[in-house]
């Protein structure tokens, strides 16, 4: 259909809708006169109030997907405005840059956000339209955030073709900003706090009336007195239901719609009970009205999902504030020698370009130091407040504070591929995850939901027989104190505020499962250099073989590891010669490197690679194609912690190991200095892999720390894994935890703090679970007054909450 037809002509509207008394079957809006156009769905012939919202019926009936009406709980956004020419923009390289991830060569992912998402409904028209298109890989909703999560092949659809399906749905997108992000959240927590305060000053009027009623049945109150007071809270009721609780009653009808239930369910069949029976009581004159109990339990319920919700904003909020610290323009100069800069917007920086970093100035894209000596502050990154000396050819990452001098760097990423960014990247990926524990708490409460309305049913069927004029006040009782709202909040308050505490102790949580499963972690295996030691080798002897001096044997090796980046090669950077040149390298997978240097063949590198026969497994060796020319052994620093940290997980009960590549004796020394429970030198990959594959077939569960590329595949085999500050990308992506500090100590703060979080989460069962069990069979045996029930089911919802908030008071690790 041409776009031209999409175009909705306001006016017409506006001078026929009177005469309409029929309402467009799409958004809900009047159908006017002439449009007599109609599309047959679900059996009936609909009609529709102009062609945009006709296009959209026809595409849902096409692609089979009429059940969109049956599910849908609000009218969508009319989708008969035009469409945007701007769509395309979004197309361009430079534009996606700012928004686009690329998974791959070709697969990139996006987040979008669109207002006009209200419910499951529209979650799940987006889901089955969108999955449609020819090149889209995969297709997520949130309907709390208003967020779609979309991945698609960019050789087979452009992003503006997703765009335009999203729009021609009635379902406008665009590139999701934090800003706009936390602007929607600012207008739902304002929502909530309306409803709250319309809601805490009626219950605080209705209990008003009920003390007068209840005082005044016992002092014989005359009847038109009670029927005014009645009626008066009927009034202030009515707002509070109709208004206040809405949102239960959009959820309750939304899930039963799909077959489903969930605990609004039985939350607004008690309100609306309640309510009903009330207006009768109060027309009949009735014994009993229960408008105080309606407001009363409106409010703690609205005061539970609440805080559940502040603290969730919180952690996202802590997000946006991180990402608002880095500046909107840099200075960058045409080359090193120029004399002025002129500004450039961060997203505008590209690889290359020359940055000039003013003392007080936070860095906004990752470089090497090309020219100035500083001290910058890396606080942002790792919580660590002491300033780091920067020297000329330093790597200098985003979100560091230059302290002292003037810096110029030269840009190695861009501001959307920064270290910085990644890490705010990762962080929104953990608000967005849905672990194990949470989604299987939810499956039981939604059983509960319905062994309530059943053991509902049976006690108002029991009391009908026994006591007709009790089964009202019983059957509310039980529905309201037996709701597992607590039992819904028990798993994912916990674990938000356990992740929430873990980010501000510079553990950045990637995903809701490390939490699930680091209390059961029984064994810590460690990589050695970069984690247990400081990753800086340095020459600890040279062993000559050969006539060969000592300086021509370093400057040899340095000549061959010009083209590694491997903390070997660090080693011997000082060591390199201009007239020492090699060429020809060649690099040798976990065993070292070669290459010819004034047409003469060396390698250098572990026993394995030698071409001459070596007695020795320790150290690394330098032969040519003759003979064995000299033996290098490289000392590694432990780490200033690492100490103290075995010492204290040892205590708790764990089992450390060291695993390295490293063949010298130093693994062995490491281990034995700090009472590791085993470990194995000269360790590859596969060799890691296998060896936590025997632990997990013993029944141990492994915590796998490291740093190093050659760390990645072994962090996916064991059960999480957690990658140190600095780690190599592809480890930090590997990883299911990022440790910003170069702290070791704050490994065993993250296992304390996970097997609190734990303990809190079993609390929170528990005390639901507990709370359910004692208070059901009082209130279906009538010892429980609806109002009492309703202070009840709330305040174990509210003391769940609260249990979880301790999780984010720090927590002082044992020394």
């Amino acid at each position: 259909m041409d776009i031209a037809q999409h175009k909705r002509t306001d006016l017409g509207i506006e001078n026929s809708v009177e005469n309409s008394a029929e309402a467009c079957f799409h958004c809900g809006l009047p159908v006017p006169k002439e449009m007599t156009e109609s599309v047959r769905i679900l059996q009936q012939e609909r009609f529709f109030c102009c062609h945009g919202c006709l296009a959209v019926a026809e595409l849902i009936e096409a692609q089979g997907l009429t059940d969109y009406y049956h599910y849908r709980t609000e009218m969508p956004a009319t989708a008969a405005t035009e469409l945007p020419a701007g769509l395309a923009y979004y197309d361009d390289t430079e534009i996606q840059q700012h928004y686009v991830l690329t998974d791959d060569a070709d697969v990139r992912s996006i987040k979008l956000l669109s207002e006009f998402i209200r419910c499951s409904a529209c979650a799940w028209l987006i889901e089955q339209a969108v999955a449609t298109l020819p090149g889209v890989v995969s297709v997520n909703v949130q309907v709390a955030e208003r967020c779609i999560q979309v991945r698609w092949d960019a050789q087979a659809i452009q992003l503006s073709g997703i765009l335009q399906k999203l729009h021609t749905l009635g379902y406008a997108a665009m590139p999701y900003q934090a800003d706009a992000q936390l602007a929607l959240q600012v207008q739902q927590q304002r929502g909530w706090l309306r409803r709250l305060g319309l809601t805490g000053l009626g219950m605080m009027q209705v209990m008003m009336y009920a003390v007068a009623l209840y005082i005044g049945a016992f002092a014989d109150m005359d009847e038109s007195h009670r029927l005014f007071l009645r009626w008066v809270s009927f009034i202030v009721a009515t707002p509070v239901l109709l208004y206040a609780a809405y949102p239960f009653y959009r959820s309750a009808y939304a899930v039963l719609r799909q077959g489903h239930l969930n605990m609004d369910v039985p939350i607004s069949l008690a309100l609306f009970l309640a309510y009903f029976a009330s207006i009768w009581a109060t027309i009949s004159h009735g014994e009993h009205v229960y408008f105080d109990s309606v407001t009363m339990f409106v409010f703690f319920l609205l005061l539970g999902r609440y805080l559940e919700f502040r603290v969730r904003q919180k952690v996202a909020q802590r997000v946006h504030m991180q990402s608002q610290q880095m500046p909107d323009f840099v200075e960058v100069l045409e080359d090193v020698s120029a004399a002025r800069s002129k500004p450039l917007l961060v997203q505008q920086v590209a690889v290359g370009d020359f940055v000039l970093i003013k003392p007080g100035a936070v860095v906004a894209v990752d470089g090497e130091l090309i020219q100035g000596n500083s001290e910058v502050n890396e606080a942002m990154l790792n919580g660590e407040f002491m300033p780091v000396q920067k020297n000329v050819g330093d790597v200098v990452l985003a979100g560091s504070i230059n302290d002292n001098n003037p810096m110029i760097i030269k840009a190695s990423h861009s501001f959307d591929h920064s270290y910085w960014s990644q890490l705010l990247n990762l962080q929104e990926q953990a608000l967005h995850d849905k672990p194990r524990v949470a989604v299987l708490a939810d499956r039981v409460a939604r059983y509960f939901v319905l062994s309530v309305l059943l053991l509902a049913g049976a006690v108002a069927l029991y009391w009908w027989l026994q006591s007709p004029e009790d089964v009202l006040r019983i059957t509310l009782a039980v529905l309201v104190v037996s709701c597992p709202c607590a039992l819904s909040l028990a798993t994912p308050v916990a674990l938000t505020c356990g992740a929430l505490a873990l980010n501000q102790r510079n553990v950045l949580v990637k995903n809701g499962h490390f939490l699930e499963r680091l209390p059961q972690v029984t064994d810590v295996v460690f990589d050695k250099t970069g984690t247990l030691t400081c990753g800086r080798l340095q020459l600890q002897k040279v062993l000559m073989l050969a006539d060969m001096d000592e300086a021509s044997v370093l400057a040899t090796i340095a000549a061959l590891e010009t083209q590694s980046s491997h903390p070997i090669a660090a080693a011997f950077v000082a060591y390199q010669r201009d007239a020492c040149t090699a060429t020809e390298i060649e690099q040798h997978a976990y065993a070292g490197v070669s290459g010819y240097i004034n047409g003469r063949r060396y390698w250098f590198g572990q026993p394995q690679l030698m071409q001459q026969p070596v007695d020795e497994d320790n150290g690394l060796w330098l032969c040519d194609e003759q003979r064995l020319l000299a033996r290098i052994d490289l000392k590694d620093t432990l780490r200033d912690d690492v100490e103290v940290m075995a010492q204290q997980l040892q205590q708790q009960g764990y089992r450390l190991h060291v695993l390295s590549g490293d063949p010298s004796d130093q693994v062995q020394q490491l281990a034995e200095q700090l009472s590791f429970s085993a470990w194995r030198k000269g360790a590859h990959p596969q060799t890691k892999i296998d060896y936590i594959q025997q632990l997990q077939a013993q029944g141990r569960s492994v915590l796998m720390v490291g740093d190093g590329i050659n760390d990645a595949p072994v962090m996916a085999a064991a059960n999480t894994s957690l990658a140190m500050a600095g780690a190599a990308d592809l480890t930090r992506i590997s990883a299911d935890a990022y440790l910003l500090s170069g702290r070791l100590t704050d490994v065993t703060f993250m296992l304390n703090k996970s097997a609190q979080t734990a303990a809190v989460m079993k609390q929170n069962l528990g005390w639901a679970l507990a709370y359910n069990l004692t208070m059901i069979p009082l209130a279906a045996a009538g010892y429980v007054p609806p109002y009492l029930a309703a202070v009840g089911m709330s305040l174990s919802s509210i003391a769940v909450v609260l249990n979880s908030l301790r999780l984010k008071r720090h927590q002082k690790v044992n020394s």
